[in-house]
C-alpha cells in the first residue's frame, strides 16, 4: 500500500489480508463512499440539551471553588509554560474564559461541560469509524452520561481537556490505521502534544499503540510508514516549551508528579488495590467497567472481534499499571481516567452487537438519575445533612473556602496587615480567589515537603509588614527563626458546611531576621 497517497491507501485490501485486519478493507470502502449520519442530528440535540442544563446548573450552584480549581484560576493570572503540579494548558484555557464571562465560580467551571460536549462528539466519530453509525450514537450518549463524566462536568480539572485530546488522538490513530494521510497525522501530533500539555497521562496513548501492534498486523505496519513518526515528532514539538520550562525550574512538575508515587513509603496493602479497583466502577460506570473486565478476560476468544481487541489495547495499560501501583502506595480514582474512552466505545459496540442494549439503557438511566440529583444538590449543598454518613455533608471538602478567606481578610484588616502569607498551596489559592477584589498581596511560604509550590508570589523579607501568617499548624517555633516579632493571634474557625468547620491558626509577623527560608514541617 502506498502510504503517501490517500486514494491508494483507500484501495481494498488483498484477499490474502490477515483475518484480524479484514475489517479495515470495509472501512476504507466506507470512507471513500461517505458515511451514514442518521443519528447525528438527534445526538447533537441530546448533547446540546445536556450541556445547556449543566451550564444552568453551574450558574445556580452554591458550591465554592475547591482549592485545586482555585489554583488553576490563579495560574491563569500568571501565564507560563508550566506550573508546580500540572502542565499549563488548563491555565491558558481559563485565561481565555476570564475574557468571556469573568471570574465567578460558574465561569471558571464552564469549560468543563463545553469540552465534554466536544468529547462526546469526538467519541461519536471514533466509534462510527471503528464500528458503525448506530454504535457511534450510543457510545457518544454513553460518554456524556457515564457517571465519571456526569460528576466531572461540574468541576474544572485537567482531566477535562485531557479526555478530549485523548479521543481526538484515538480517532486520528484509527484513520491512520485505515487510510493513512498527512491530515490525520497532523491531528494525531497536535492531540498528543496538547494532551500532554493538559496532563501527562496522555502518554498512555503510546503503549496502547504498541499493544495494538501486537494484535494487529496493520497496526504494526503503520510504524514502517512516515505518518505516525511525523505525528510523534509534532507532538514532541508542541510539548517542548513545557519540557524546557521544567528544565529551567529543576523539573518541578515532573518531580511533583513522580513524588505522588515514589515519594510515599512502599507498604503493600491489598486494601488500597481493592479501593482503587472498586472506585473504577464509579469513574467508568458499573456497566462500562464490568464490560471492560469481561472483554479483557475474553481477549483471546472468538467472542471479540478485531475492533474490540484494539479498544482493549487502549484501556488496559492505565488500569493495570495504576492497580499495580496501588499495591504499595495511595492512588487516586481518576489516575486511569483515559481508559474510559476506549472502554465506552467497546461497551457500546459489544453490547449492541450481542443484543444486550438493555444494559446500555440501564447505564444511561443511572447517568440521567445522577445528573438530575447533582443538578439539585449543587444548589442546596450548604443545607445538606445526612446523619447516617461519616461526613454528614458530602460537599464538606468543597464548602467553606469563601467563608475562610473572608475571615482571614477581616483579620488582616483588624491587625492592619497589608500582606497575607500561607504555607499551604490550597489555602493560598483559595485566598487569592476569594480575596481577588481586595488589594492584599497573598504570598506563599514554602515548606520542606513543598518548597516551591508557588514561584510567582513567594514570601521575601521585603514583603509589606506587618504580615498576617495563616496556617493549619499551631507550632510557633518554626516561625521564630525568620522573624523577631512573632505575635500568636490564636486559633480561628469558620463554618465549612452544615456540620463542620474549617480551622486555622494566625500570627502577626514583623522584623525579618534576614532572607526568608523554608519552613519546617509541622511538629504538632
Amino acid at each position: 500500500m502506498t502510504s503517501t497517497s490517500l486514494p491508494a491507501a483507500r484501495r481494498r485490501a488483498p484477499a490474502s489480508a490477515a483475518p484480524a485486519d479484514a475489517w479495515i478493507a470495509e472501512r476504507r470502502e466506507r470512507l471513500s463512499s461517505g458515511q451514514d449520519t442518521t443519528h447525528l442530528r438527534l445526538l447533537l440535540a441530546v448533547i446540546a440539551t445536556l450541556t445547556l442544563a449543566r451550564l444552568i446548573g453551574l450558574r445556580l450552584s452554591v458550591v465554592d471553588l475547591f482549592y485545586d480549581e482555585a489554583q488553576y484560576w490563579t495560574w491563569a493570572r500568571d501565564l507560563a509554560f508550566g506550573y508546580y503540579s500540572k502542565p499549563p494548558l488548563l491555565a491558558w484555557l481559563l485565561a481565555g474564559t476570564r475574557q468571556v464571562c469573568g471570574d465567578a465560580e460558574w465561569c471558571v467551571r464552564a469549560p468543563a461541560p463545553l469540552l465534554y460536549a466536544a468529547t462526546s462528539l469526538a467519541v461519536y466519530f471514533t466509534a462510527r469509524l471503528l464500528y458503525d453509525e448506530r454504535t457511534g450514537f450510543w457510545a457518544a450518549v454513553l460518554t456524556a452520561l457515564t457517571t465519571g463524566v456526569v460528576f466531572s462536568a461540574r468541576i474544572i480539572s485537567t482531566d477535562v481537556p485531557l479526555l478530549l485530546f485523548w479521543t481526538l488522538g484515538l480517532l486520528a490513530y484509527l484513520h491512520l490505521l485505515i487510510a493513512p494521510c498527512w491530515r490525520w497525522a497532523v491531528v494525531l501530533g497536535l492531540a498528543l502534544g496538547l494532551g500532554l500539555l493538559s496532563k501527562y497521562a496522555m502518554i498512555y496513548l503510546l503503549p496502547g499503540m504498541l499493544l495494538a501492534a501486537i494484535v494487529s498486523p496493520r497496526a504494526r505496519a503503520i510504524f514502517r510508514e512516515p505518518h505516525v513518526w511525523a505525528a510523534l515528532g509534532l507532538g514532541a514539538l508542541v510539548v517542548m516549551p513545557n519540557i524546557l520550562w521544567n528544565a529551567s525550574h529543576s523539573f518541578m512538575t515532573f518531580r511533583h508528579t513522580g513524588d505522588l508515587v515514589l515519594g510515599e513509603q512502599f507498604r503493600p496493602n491489598i486494601g488500597r488495590v481493592l479501593e482503587f479497583f472498586g472506585a473504577q466502577f464509579g469513574v467508568f460506570g458499573p456497566v462500562v467497567f464490568a464490560v471492560m473486565i469481561a472483554a479483557t478476560i475474553k481477549l483471546r476468544t472468538t467472542e471479540l472481534i478485531a475492533q474490540d481487541r484494539l479498544m482493549v489495547c487502549f484501556f488496559v495499560v492505565p488500569v493495570v499499571l495504576i492497580t499495580l501501583i496501588a499495591v504499595g502506595v495511595h492512588t487516586y480514582a481518576n489516575w486511569a481516567s483515559v481508559s474510559a474512552i476506549a472502554g465506552l466505545i467497546l461497551t457500546a459496540g459489544l453490547l449492541l452487537r450481542t443484543g444486550r442494549r438493555g444494559w446500555l439503557v440501564a447505564s444511561l438511566v443511572l447517568g440521567v438519575a445522577l445528573q438530575a440529583l447533582l443538578l439539585v444538590t449543587d444548589t442546596v449543598a450548604t443545607q445538606i445533612a445526612l446523619p447516617l454518613l461519616k461526613k454528614p455533608n458530602p460537599y464538606s471538602r468543597t464548602l467553606g473556602w469563601k467563608a475562610y478567606a473572608e475571615r482571614v481578610g477581616q483579620l488582616a484588616g483588624e491587625i492592619g496587615a497589608p500582606s497575607i502569607v500561607s504555607d499551604d498551596r490550597g489555602e493560598v489559592a483559595a485566598l487569592r480567589y476569594y480575596l481577588r477584589r481586595r488589594p492584599l498581596p497573598i504570598l506563599s511560604w514554602g515548606t520542606t515537603d513543598s518548597p516551591q509550590f508557588d514561584i510567582a508570589h513567594p514570601l521575601t523579607k521585603d514583603a509589606p509588614q506587618p504580615l498576617l501568617f495563616v496556617t493549619s499548624c499551631p507550632d510557633t517555633d518554626r516561625v521564630q527563626p525568620f522573624y523577631a516579632g512573632v505575635d500568636n493571634l490564636g486559633g480561628f474557625a469558620t463554618p465549612a458546611s452544615t456540620t463542620g468547620q474549617r480551622g486555622f491558626h494566625a500570627w502577626r509577623l514583623t522584623q525579618p531576621r534576614g532572607a526568608i527560608g523554608i519552613l519546617q514541617e509541622c511538629s504538632q
